[in-house]
């Protein structure tokens, strides 16, 4: 069965329902017990006690992120297309590089903001600097 926020738990000599959510990190969980109502019982508390606490939680505000393989022809900057909760796409170029502290070096820029040619442009030029970095000897 697949409720949405509800889920089966069977543990430790305990068998019931767990509502739980996240929203802003703060996390709610609250378990129905199949005893001594039975488990009809406690899923339709668990439903119950799921509505009102969606009415009462703001939206959830994750973004959904699709895996998009590298197609812009550069190694190291990617095109990333993203949708909100909201339905809205999001799209940007990211490009990345190694940098000195063995950590990564990463810039975003928006399609949005820009345009298509001046982001990738920009994203390329930004991958080639923070590599001109990497090979600077360090003194």
């Amino acid at each position: 069965m697949n409720e949405h926020l509800i889920q089966r738990y069977e543990h430790n000599y305990f068998c019931g329902w767990v509502v739980s959510a996240k929203r802003q990190g703060k996390r709610v969980t609250r378990y129905f017990s199949d005893r001594p109502g039975g488990r009809q019982k406690a899923l339709r508390a668990a439903r119950a006690f799921r509505d009102k606490l969606i009415a009462r939680l703001p939206p959830p505000t994750k973004i959904k992120r699709r895996d998009v393989r590298n197609t812009t022809g550069v190694i190291g900057v990617a095109s990333v297309k993203e949708r909100t909760r909201s339905g809205k796409w999001l799209v940007r170029y990211v490009a990345s590089w190694p940098a000195r502290s063995g950590k990564r070096g990463k810039a975003s820029f928006s399609v949005g903001l820009y345009g298509d040619r001046e982001v990738f442009s920009l994203a390329v030029s930004w991958r080639r600097a923070g590599l001109q970095e990497l090979l600077k000897t360090p003194y």
